[in-house]
């Protein structure tokens, strides 16, 4: 996968720009992701329900509704999809790429 602005914008010779008034976050990290999730009072950033016990600064990502514990992790991305599950340190997010290089086809 090539980024925008690599792949059209740097090899563009003419471009428009048009000003508008709405905030811009480049969601391109589980980082910036957390930002729009609701964060409980130990610092979990999560987009569902989840009861974590002596768990601090996790992000939590949920597709389908499954009830989510945490118990003792700190600074941990845990991702549940329909077809899959990530859970990674929140210092090695940066490789998730390079994992998902290692998936079968059907998963990336």
């Amino acid at each position: 996968r090539i980024s925008f602005d690599y792949a059209i914008m740097e090899k563009a010779d003419r471009v428009l720009v048009v000003e508008a008034s709405f905030d811009w976050d480049d969601i391109g990290s589980w980082r910036a992701v957390a930002n729009y999730f609701k964060n409980d009072e130990q610092g979990n950033a999560a987009n569902c329900a989840v009861t974590a016990v002596d768990s601090t600064n996790n992000v939590i990502f949920d597709e389908g509704g499954t009830a989510i514990a945490l118990l003792g992790v700190h600074n941990f991305i845990v991702v549940r999809t329909r077809d899959a599950i990530l859970v990674c340190h929140r210092h090695q997010a940066e490789k998730i790429k390079n994992l998902i290089g290692k998936l079968p086809p059907e998963l990336q």
